[in-house]
């Protein structure tokens, strides 16, 4: 936006706070290299970057989104496609081409991305040793994986110990990943219901099979903690299903004796992974947005301080960033970005209404099947009236308070 002085104002906001020091450098330099230019950088929630968009009070220029925020706000007309200027600067080969094309949408590019990463399997190779099996193949199925832990259970803990061959969190988000890789999800495409998909007959033979992995086989232990690997690098588990940015922290323990499996899979369904990504777009009411354009690729696409500062955990969408970390010639790196090529759908960001129901409402759905032994097809079916009520409520609401483009 201009000013009455004659100095043009841009504005970024963004929601990871430990990437403002990194922001802040990047938009100084580009003050300094555009005279008459000032740069505002704001650190807000996701959500309120996300409804001010939505309900056009923004003021920003330059946004940072993750995953399904993309989406919405670029088929709301809320982000301008990007299209036009990447091809013209060539931005696609720059990029990986698995996290290039995350933020398609439609046939529009909704932004350019900073950090990427996916959820799989981290696994302990002494444990594979002491049972006297190969690790994991490439592509395996969940059968491959109850076969295979039963094997590491056997040879690596005795009855009473706290040790199992498996962590499968019974969060909705680690289940919501088991019912992608067999073909369904919580939720509608849209997200507009949950009937016929959180209760269908493949959400409920996943959720049967995971639940009898603990409940039955003793494979895994009864909780809903996740994003933690302490059991793993303490030796009390052989694997874990968690996201893959613990790498950092995992690695450096465990050493050599880490390993790094694809997502199982159903042997009917396509293999397939749910991303998390984030990176920044341009509002569709900046008032300078070839100007925004110039800051978005300072951002993004060279070697900066906030490119290489998301390198420890994530991977770098920047080829030449990933190659400068040194991570092309990392094995498990490399494993962690080929298992990005198999991508679905953006989920859901972590803020939406989407979210915020099944937090609400599928953790103790799971939590009864999990601890109570709750039958799952019934429990399922309470949930998905459950949710199918308060989405159509969120979907009211939304529309009577839409503001127009």
């Amino acid at each position: 936006m201009d000013n009455s002085n004659g100095i043009v104002q841009l504005r970024i906001d963004i929601y990871e706070d430990w990437q403002l020091e990194a922001v802040e450098k990047a938009a100084r330099r580009f003050e300094e290299a555009h005279d008459g230019v000032r740069v505002e950088v704001r650190l807000l929630p996701d959500r309120e970057i996300r409804e001010g968009l939505q309900d056009g009070t923004s003021g920003s220029d330059l946004v940072q989104l993750a995953n399904g925020d993309f989406v919405d706000c670029s088929r709301n007309g809320r982000l301008l496609d990007l299209t036009a200027w990447a091809h013209t600067h060539q931005l696609e080969l720059l990029f990986h081409p698995a996290l290039w094309r995350l933020l398609q949408v439609d046939g529009r590019l909704a932004g350019l991305p900073i950090s990427a990463t996916v959820k799989s399997i981290f696994y302990n190779k002494e444990w594979f040793r002491s049972a006297g099996i190969p690790d994991p193949a490439d592509g395996w199925t969940w059968q491959d994986f109850i076969a295979t832990a039963q094997w590491l259970q056997t040879a690596n803990a005795c009855e009473g110990q706290d040790r199992f061959a498996a962590r499968l969190s019974f969060d909705w988000e680690y289940i919501g990943l088991l019912l992608l890789s067999s073909g369904t999800s919580w939720l509608s495409p849209e997200g507009s219901k949950a009937s016929g998909y959180a209760n269908s007959e493949a959400a409920v033979k996943t959720v049967k099979m995971a639940a009898a992995l603990v409940r039955e086989h003793k494979l895994s232990p009864a909780t809903q903690d996740w994003f933690t690997h302490g059991d793993l690098t303490e030796g009390k588990t052989g694997m874990i299903l968690d996201y893959m940015i613990m790498l950092h922290e995992i690695e450096p323990i465990l050493g050599r004796r880490l390993g790094i499996a694809s997502l199982p899979r159903d042997p009917a369904t396509e293999r397939t992974n749910e991303p998390w990504i984030s990176g920044f777009g341009i509002a569709s009411g900046s008032a300078e947005p070839a100007l925004a354009f110039q800051l978005l690729t300072e951002l993004t696409c060279s070697s900066n301080e906030l490119t290489r500062l998301v390198t420890d955990g994530f991977i770098a969408p920047l080829k030449s960033v990933y190659e400068e970390a040194g991570h092309h010639r990392h094995p498990l790196r490399e494993r962690v970005l080929a298992e990005l090529a198999f991508a679905g759908p953006l989920p859901h960001s972590a803020s939406s209404e989407a979210v915020r129901l099944l937090r609400e409402h599928a953790n103790p759905a799971l939590a009864r099947i999990l601890h109570d032994g709750a039958d799952v097809s019934a429990a399922l079916d309470e949930l998905a009236e459950k949710l199918d009520r308060g989405l159509a409520f969120s979907i009211d609401r939304s529309k009577r308070t839409s503001v127009p483009k």
